[in-house]
């Protein structure tokens, strides 16, 4: 499945604003100066204003009509992100829905080769692409320090399964002896969330300092959901 040509213009988009935040060091700064480039105006009457989420981490939002291939565009994006990124401990995402439903539809959808989401991964991250849920990270399932370091990492997750106010999501905060093997590799304790076992999973993901993907993000404006974005270390 080859990107459309609307498609690859938003791709092409966002490539050049990972550019100008490299090359301005602020999220805000490289946003004007896209538009500006653009002829578009930025504001009133254009472009609402940079919305900065998280201070310091780039933030894009794609808006796409009903059809449009959001999903497809956000598996597409990774590789484009990774480039242009500076050089990480290892390459890892998580990727946020609203639902148990469109957790599943999604889920499914990544882990199947003949898919044309998966298959995008797999040629642009040369098949070295693994699919976690939760409960697969949580038990430490193919999940290893020497794993994330050599694929793409890519965490399937509802928003509800790292809120803190639920305890579903309180358990990727408790100690997890599966877990163990990280807490030797991560030696940085500066990322790490205080008053939080080392061995946690929010922890691990914290570490691997990861890209977020947030589906229908308009569902994740509280200050629970900030909370639980900070909390992923994006």
């Amino acid at each position: 499945m080859e990107l459309k040509s609307y498609q690859k213009e938003v791709i092409a988009d966002l490539a050049r604003y990972l550019e100008l935040v490299v090359e301005l060091q602020s999220p805000a700064k490289a946003y004007q100066t896209l538009w500006n480039e653009k002829n578009v105006l930025v504001g009133f009457g254009g472009m609402p204003n940079y919305v900065n989420v998280l201070p310091g981490v780039p933030h894009v939002c794609a808006k796409v009509p009903t059809g449009g291939g959001k999903t497809y565009i956000a598996a597409s994006s990774l590789r484009t992100i990774f480039d242009a990124m500076p050089q990480r401990r290892a390459k890892a995402v998580v990727w946020l829905v609203p639902s148990e439903a469109i957790l599943t539809q999604t889920r499914k959808a990544l882990e199947n080769p003949d898919h044309p989401y998966r298959q995008r991964l797999d040629v642009d991250f040369g098949g070295r692409v693994q699919v976690y849920s939760k409960e697969q990270a949580l038990m430490g399932q193919n999940f290893t320090p020497s794993a994330v370091t050599e694929q793409l990492s890519l965490f399937v997750l509802s928003y509800d399964s790292f809120r803190t106010s639920k305890k579903e999501g309180r358990k990727a905060y408790q100690e997890n002896g599966y877990l163990a093997e990280f807490a030797k590799w991560m030696d940085d304790p500066a990322v790490l969330l205080a008053d939080t076992d080392e061995t946690a999973l929010i922890q691990v993901i914290r570490y691997l300092n990861p890209v977020v993907i947030v589906d229908e993000s308009h569902h994740a404006t509280s200050d629970l959901s900030v909370e639980m974005l900070q909390n992923f270390n994006p």
